[in-house]
């Protein structure tokens, strides 16, 4: 089974992000110097990558697989608890945060995220179990040949819930949180179920991906192509929505530029086109700089994040990250912090700032030590994915995410958490089922 080496995808992140960094039309501003948290950020990759070093995929060569019966069962079970979860979903949607029913959904959607535990003990209870019908449509992509049509279709209308809520929620991070995971995932199923030739691109005499070169005829590049069309013009529409709410219009550049004692400063020539540009032509240029600006701004809020934090050795020890699941001890009455309230140390919030960010945050320098240990289980991963392992393949797609998202956005915090709290449930069902069960 051919997937990503781990530590080829943190290069490849670090390629994405600076090939939008050499060309937005901004210069970050930041007080304080740059050293000291890129120092820390080298050392966290060089541990992660030691960590890596430590496993060796012989030791996993003699593993069982899974039989074909045992992923049927567990898909059909994991389907109907993603089932279950999103028809509360649906019903939270409609009847409690009325995000489904609302004139303006944009104006909905701030309403709501100034609330905790919006959707009451249901709302929990739906987080938890919708992200269940990802995880039956990854299996489903990875194993669709063992699987009844009328299932396997069935699995992928469920399974486009989250994709359906974020649209509604006027978010990007979902869309490129699942749909990143379903290429993953479906560029593993490429080399389990059809025999392609690759295109192998290099850099420097270093292979740093393969791509199935069937993937370059018409009927697959054209539709390619109008969907990451189509995803400009739906980011290029949120940003223009935020501005309509907001009336910035004709002085959003300036705006932008005063926003938090200057962070950005706008070429002249940006400027220039902006401000001769007509409403619907400013509206594009702002939307496809804060597309290239989602990529190439988090290594500088990075550095601002640490500059600005007094402490060197961590501040929550994992409940910032992982706050998500506070809420379940929250919501039976357990004093303790809101995510608002652990914000309160951020000079600037609402704002990505890589995968290290928050980690920084949560572990400080100690976090050096946990990324060392965080290679070993990515590798562990790694290894029963390249073997062929269902459970695995689907959950390093996720890691893979992560992975190659990681110099610009943390997707383990959050509402991002419930997926892999999904996946970690999966790893655990499967291991706890035996290969030869029979469900009479």
């Amino acid at each position: 089974m051919s997937v990503f080496k781990p530590f080829k995808l943190v290069l490849i992140s670090f390629l994405i992000w600076l090939f939008f960094y050499v060309q937005i039309s901004v210069e970050y501003i930041y007080n304080g110097s740059a050293l000291f948290p890129i120092t820390v950020l080298f050392f966290y990759i060089l541990f992660f990558y030691l960590g890596l070093k430590t496993i060796h995929i012989k030791k996993y060569i003699n593993k069982i697989k899974p039989s074909k019966s045992k992923i049927k069962q567990l898909l059909t079970i994991l389907f109907i608890i993603g089932f279950i979860g999103v028809l509360l979903k649906f019903y939270i949607g409609f009847f409690k945060t009325g995000i489904f029913t609302a004139q303006n959904i944009f104006e909905k959607r701030l309403e709501n995220m100034g609330k905790e535990l919006s959707g009451g003990a249901i709302g929990i209870v739906a987080s938890v179990m919708y992200p269940f019908s990802f995880i039956a449509i990854s299996i489903a992509i990875y194993n669709f040949k063992i699987l009844n049509k009328f299932f396997l279709i069935l699995i992928i209308l469920v399974g486009m819930y989250p994709f359906i809520e974020g649209y509604f929620m006027g978010g990007r991070s979902t869309f490129a949180l699942l749909g990143t995971t379903m290429v993953f995932v479906m560029y593993a199923s490429f080399f389990k179920n059809f025999n392609i030739i690759f295109l192998k691109i290099k850099l420097y005499g270093y292979r740093l991906v393969q791509i199935p070169k069937f993937l370059f005829k018409k009927k697959i590049l054209i539709p390619a192509l109008l969907v990451v069309v189509l995803f400009i013009g739906y980011s290029v529409k949120v940003v223009g929505d935020r501005m309509d709410r907001f009336r910035f219009g004709n002085h959003a550049i300036r705006i932008m530029e005063m926003k938090n004692n200057k962070w950005v400063k706008f070429d002249e020539a940006f400027k220039a086109e902006f401000y001769n540009a007509t409403k619907e032509e400013q509206g594009k240029l702002i939307g496809i700089f804060s597309l290239k600006h989602y990529f190439a701004h988090g290594v500088i809020e990075y550095i601002r994040l640490v500059n600005h934090l007094d402490k060197k050795t961590g501040y929550y020890y994992g409940e910032y990250e992982f706050n998500v699941f506070v809420k379940f001890f929250k919501a039976v009455g357990v004093p303790l912090r809101s995510f608002t309230e652990l914000n309160e140390i951020l000079s600037r919030k609402s704002v990505y700032s890589t995968f290290w960010g928050p980690f920084y945050i949560d572990f400080g320098l100690f976090g050096v030590i946990i990324m060392f240990f965080m290679g070993r289980f990515v590798k562990k991963v790694y290894c029963y994915a390249k073997l062929g392992f269902t459970q695995y393949v689907i959950f390093y797609g996720y890691l893979c995410t992560i992975i190659i998202t990681s110099f610009f956005i943390n997707f383990l915090l959050g509402s991002s958490s419930y997926f892999l709290f999904a996946f970690i449930i999966t790893l655990l069902l499967f291991r706890i089922v035996p290969n030869n069960l029979k469900i009479v």
